[in-house]
C-alpha cells in the first residue's frame, strides 16, 4: 500500500525591502553635505575677518582680481586667434594657470606712473611674484572644496616643480632688475613722487578747514605727508609714529663753519617692511625753507591742534617702573 505524504504548500521567503534603507542614506548624505557646507563656509568666514585685520587682505584681493582678468583676456585672445581653440575659464585656480600668469607679471612693467605722467618701465621683483604665489594659492586652497572632482584644483601650488622654478627665476632676476631701477632712478625718473608744486598743493589745501575735528584730522593727514616726504619713512611707519620716537638733534654742519651745528628733528623706528628684525633706525629732517613743506612745522601744527582745538588732556609722561611688560626699560 502506497504511503500518502500530505505536503503542505512552501510559504515563499520575504525579500528585504531595500527601498527604506536606499531613502535613508540619501537623506544622510544630503544632511553630511549640509554640514560639509555649513562648516566650510564658516571657515570662510574666519578667514575673511582674519585678513579684514591685516594689510594683506586687500593685496591678496587686488592680485585674485588681476590673475582673472588677464587670465580670461588671454583665453580669449586666443579663441580669436584660433577658431578651433576653446577658452579655459580661469576658475579654478591651478599649477598651470599660475605658471602662465607668473610668466606674464615676470615682463610686464609695474602699474605705476612718473611724475610726468609716462608709464614706469621697471618690472615686478622677486617679493611681488612671492606675493602673488601666496594669494593665489590662498584663494585656491579656499576653494577647493568647491572642486573635488578637478585633481588639478587639489594640488598646492608650491608644491609643484614649474611654480617653484619661477620663483626661483624671479629671485635670479632680482640684482639686474635692482640694478636697471637705480640707473633710470639716476637719470631722473621719479615714480611714485610728488612734485614740489604738487606736495605744495596738498601741504597747503587743508589749511582752511572748518570744525575741531576737521582741523585736527587735516593737521594729522598734512604732518604724515611731509614727515614721509622729508625723510625716508614710509607711509606706515608714521602712522605708526609714537611721541617717544622723535627726539631733537644737534648736527654738526661744518659748512656753515668750525663748530656750527644744526637742530633737527630725528625720529626712531625699529619695525618696517624694510626692517623686520627690530634692528633701531634713525631718520632725520631738517626745518625746510618753504614753511608750507616744513615737517617740523607740521608737527608742531599737529600739537597744537590736538591740545588748543580739540583740547585733549596733557598726557603724563612720567615714567612707570612698576608696568608688568615693560621690565628693566620701563614705560615712558
Amino acid at each position: 500500500m502506497d504511503e500518502v505524504i500530505d505536503r503542505q504548500p512552501s510559504t515563499p521567503t520575504a525579500q528585504p525591502n531595500n527601498s527604506g534603507s536606499s531613502s535613508d542614506d540619501i537623506a544622510l548624505k544630503k544632511s553630511l553635505d549640509a554640514l560639509e557646507a555649513q562648516t566650510q563656509l564658516l571657515r570662510q568666514n574666519l578667514l575673511a575677518q582674519n585678513q579684514e585685520r591685516k594689510a594683506t587682505g586687500e593685496t591678496y584681493a587686488r592680485h585674485y582680481n588681476a590673475y582673472n582678468t588677464w587670465f580670461n583676456a588671454e583665453q580669449a585672445r586666443l579663441a580669436i586667434e584660433d577658431s578651433t581653440y576653446t577658452a579655459i575659464p580661469s576658475l579654478p585656480i591651478t599649477v598651470a594657470k599660475v605658471t602662465l600668469f607668473l610668466n606674464y607679471e615676470m615682463t610686464r612693467p609695474q602699474k605705476r606712473k612718473r611724475a610726468d605722467g609716462s608709464e614706469s618701465t621697471s618690472t615686478c621683483g622677486h617679493e611681488h611674484a612671492k606675493q602673488v604665489v601666496s594669494a593665489l594659492e590662498q584663494y585656491r586652497s579656499n576653494y577647493a572644496h568647491e572642486y573635488r572632482h578637478i585633481p588639478e584644483a587639489q594640488v598646492t601650488l608650491r608644491s609643484d616643480s614649474r611654480i617653484r622654478s619661477m620663483e626661483a627665476s624671479f629671485k635670479a632676476n632680482e640684482p639686474e632688475r635692482i640694478k636697471k631701477a637705480h640707473a633710470l632712478k639716476a637719470v631722473g625718473t621719479r615714480a611714485d613722487t610728488y612734485t614740489d608744486t604738487q606736495l605744495s598743493s596738498l601741504a597747503t589745501s587743508g589749511l582752511e578747514s572748518k570744525g575741531p575735528t576737521v582741523i585736527w584730522r587735516t593737521m594729522r593727514d598734512r604732518a604724515m605727508l611731509l614727515t614721509s616726504s622729508s625723510t625716508a619713512f614710509r607711509g606706515d611707519s608714521s602712522r605708526s609714529l609714537l611721541w617717544s620716537d622723535m627726539y631733537c638733534y644737534d648736527v654738526p654742519m661744518n659748512a656753515k663753519g668750525r663748530g656750527e651745528k644744526v637742530r633737527a628733528l630725528t625720529l626712531i623706528a625699529d619695525s618696517s617692511k624694510v626692517n623686520t628684525t627690530g634692528r633701531v633706525d634713525e631718520h632725520g629732517a631738517f626745518r625746510h625753507l618753504c614753511v608750507e613743506l616744513c615737517p617740523i612745522g607740521a608737527i608742531g601744527l599737529l600739537f597744537f591742534a590736538h591740545f588748543h582745538v580739540i583740547n585733549s588732556p596733557v598726557p603724563d609722561f612720567s615714567t612707570d617702573f612698576d608696568h608688568p611688560d615693560y621690565g628693566e626699560y620701563v614705560r615712558k
